[in-house]
């Protein structure tokens, strides 16, 4: 089945920048260098596996904590490291609960353990120009022992996740600047590890700004659709056999962010999901949701 992310898959992080009320303003991932961003997300998923002839559902719950650390290399370049510091998982099969900590992963049931083991120590950094303009991914890799050097396949695997998440980010967004009321619609193709290729459409709108939290916040609404594509070589043939798990047409999307206009980032993402997956062939729903929440943007360094 198409396992959770170790990023949640569609967290929303953007930048505005804000100008008099009913201007245009651009909204574009920002990383701002010398801050250090943490993110607290909570993801709930229910797997209707008696849709495959199970005897019961499965439910998964997972609690991730992010710290994303911000700065300029030698070419003027920003440099965003994304680590998953901490992740606790909970599973609820077939009467059973079993719990997962990445502190002591090892105590953890089997399937929570391939599940979620991989996710805890994820590290990678995105790269950017002087223009907010996305360059490459890097030091895609799991932060392992001192000295320890990562295989090939975990290296493809993180790079994948790299993409994943940045695409996450920018999911939506408009490619020009837009002004509150103002709608656009979103394609892009998203690479998920076992599905493949996705279609997402999103159908966004920029419904104004509100004060939240004592401050002026941006607020999108979205929703939209996702479906799979056939992997496809460089001159757009599809090749291959249809991957075993696959995303029928008919998986929706939806969904709203607040953005802090004076931090330029952004304070709450939530994101619901309905996906109808097909394993091997049969179908399998899946419902998701995704919370996520900045919980600071402070100075590197500081306490």
């Amino acid at each position: 089945m198409l396992r959770a992310a170790c990023i949640p898959l569609f967290l929303l992080l953007v930048s505005i920048h804000a100008g008099a009320e009913g201007e245009a303003v651009e909204l574009k991932l920002h990383w701002e260098p010398g801050q250090t961003y943490t993110q607290e997300s909570d993801t709930d998923t229910v797997n209707f596996l008696t849709a495959l002839g199970k005897t019961s559902d499965q439910k998964l719950r997972m609690h991730q904590t992010t710290r994303i650390t911000v700065e300029k290399n030698a070419s003027d370049q920003t440099e965003a490291r994304v680590l998953v510091e901490s992740l606790l998982g909970e599973m609820t099969y077939e009467g059973q609960t079993h719990v997962y900590d990445s502190k002591n992963p090892a105590s953890s049931h089997p399937i929570l353990q391939r599940s979620f083991g991989g996710a805890a120590g994820r590290a990678f950094t995105l790269v950017y120009d002087a223009n907010d303009q996305f360059l490459d991914a890097k030091n895609a890799a799991s932060a392992g022992p001192a000295g320890s050097e990562p295989d090939l396949v975990e290296i493809a695997s993180a790079r994948q996740l790299a993409d994943l998440y940045r695409r996450s980010l920018e999911m939506g967004l408009p490619s020009i600047p837009v002004q509150p009321g103002d709608k656009w619609i979103s394609e892009q193709l998203v690479v998920f590890p076992q599905a493949g290729s996705v279609e997402v459409k999103l159908n966004s709108k920029f419904d104004g700004i509100v004060e939240r939290e004592g401050r002026r916040q941006a607020q999108i609404a979205f929703e939209g659709l996702m479906k799979s594509q056939r992997d496809k070589d460089s001159t757009g043939r599809a090749v291959g056999a249809e991957r075993p798990v696959t995303m029928a047409d008919n998986s929706k999307v939806n969904g709203h962010v607040f953005f802090d206009l004076e931090r330029r980032t952004i304070s709450l993402a939530v994101f619901s999901a309905t996906l109808q997956l097909k394993i091997e062939g049969k179908p399998m729903p899946v419902r998701q949701q995704v919370t996520t929440r900045l919980v600071s943007m402070r100075p590197t360094g500081a306490p």
